[in-house]
């Protein structure tokens, strides 16, 4: 199916439509031809700054047609989501355009210091320091810590500057605590956009990011196409954030219509970041009995991410005595199972993690409960882990049965 032929375009703004003031060569004329051929357009932005109206306001300002109900802005994403897991009053790390839009949905933004459910963060010009460090301390009390979006940085003629993520970021190191991220890639603004569309309707993702947008619109579904200027290293073939098709711009759409497959929704979860570690099948003197920690609701193998200058046998030595309070004694060692593995697991704060390493195998004389691992027969694991998972453990023990 070519780009021109889909009912609707998602577009990104930064660096898709305009890079701040000024409105990238090209953009006019296409979505005014894409609109008179009767097609829809949705605008689709991490930038948590201005309301819905705003961006609409300065879209028409620069010559380009647009609604505040094309628009789906992270900001107004939070105010949808919020108040269906339970959040009602929030303090905000952000602009005002950020607040007004999550009063709109019906909370309220506190500023009297009290707890509210939640901290949500933006970025914005005005931000000070003392605005990080409140909502840093509120989430050490207790407050839920909902980021709007967690990228990086973003395109302004002077260059490339922080952005949300960098704010989410010292929040995140201040507290020790994981975001709730809403915007892209996560797949909400997505399905937010697909909402506004008649039933049926086809719709294709045009982006600048292929960490944000390409890989959100794979994961919600549709294909997407990179908008790119210069040369840049292009993901691997089955990575995600692999564009389906890649334009200088806009304009190259009607010009060079690229061929675009269908998409579903992507089942596979995508680690937050990768680390170089060791896993660990922790077993009683039987071989019966596997030890399993608990994580995010469910169950899952010890693990743990290298310390600097540290060995992978080092790394596995110090997991086991950590487990076992101590319990080194009752420890007979057998070593790595394989030389390499890669594992996507979570982390102590629910993070989920890409572990690169060794698989170790150890056992212990005395496989009781302890506060940090809980033992599971191997003929009942497939009741708490996933079958794929089951039978990965079962071939890297199988040699030493």
């Amino acid at each position: 199916m070519r780009a021109t032929e889909f009912d609707a375009w998602f577009l990104d703004l930064d660096g898709v439509v305009y890079i701040g003031p000024e409105l990238l060569p090209g953009v006019q004329e296409t979505l005014a031809r894409w609109r008179r051929a009767g097609k829809l357009v949705r605008f689709l932005t991490n930038d948590p700054r201005p309301t819905r109206e705003e961006l609409a306001t300065r879209l028409r300002s620069l010559g380009v047609e647009a609604d505040a109900s094309e628009i789906v802005t992270c900001g107004w994403a939070t105010g949808r989501l919020l108040p269906t897991i339970g959040v009602q009053r929030v303090f905000v790390v952000g602009s005002s355009g950020l607040a007004e839009e999550l009063q709109r949905a019906g909370l309220t933004v506190v500023q009297d210091g009290s707890l509210p459910d939640a901290v949500v963060v933006g970025a914005d010009e005005r931000l000070s320091f003392l605005d990080v460090v409140r909502g840093a301390v509120l989430v050490q009390r207790g407050a839920r810590f909902i980021a709007t979006n967690n990228d990086p940085s973003y395109p302004l003629p002077i260059g490339t500057v922080p952005a949300t993520g960098a704010v989410v970021c010292a929040i995140r190191l201040a507290t020790g605590r994981r975001p709730l991220v809403v915007g892209k890639p996560e797949p909400l603004m997505f399905r937010l956009a697909r909402e506004t569309l008649p039933a049926g309707a086809t719709a294709l993702v045009i982006g600048d990011r292929m960490e944000s947008d390409i890989l959100g619109a794979h994961r919600a579904g549709f294909p997407a196409i990179l908008v790119a200027s210069s040369a840049f290293a292009m993901p691997r073939p089955g990575d995600p954030r692999r564009p389906d098709a890649v334009v200088r711009s806009l304009a190259d759409l009607f010009e060079r219509p690229p061929d675009l497959p269908v998409r579903v929704p992507s089942t596979d979860q995508w680690p937050e970041r990768v680390v170089a570690g060791v896993v660990l099948l922790l077993v009683d003197e039987t071989r019966g009995t596997l030890a399993l920690l608990p994580s995010d609701g469910g169950w899952q193998l010890p693990w743990t991410s290298l310390e600097p200058l540290e060995t992978l046998e080092g790394a596995a030595w110090r997991l086991v005595h950590h487990l076992l309070q101590g319990s080194a004694a009752h420890l007979e060692w057998v070593g790595a199972v394989s030389d390499t593995e890669a594992v996507l697991l979570r982390g102590a704060d629910g993070e989920l993690v890409h572990v690169v390493g060794s698989c170790f195998r150890a056992a212990v004389h005395q496989s009781a409960d302890t506060d940090r691992v809980r033992w599971h027969a191997l003929d009942s694991l497939v009741e708490v882990l996933p079958g794929e998972r089951v039978t990965w453990i079962m071939r890297r023990l199988a040699p030493h049965q």
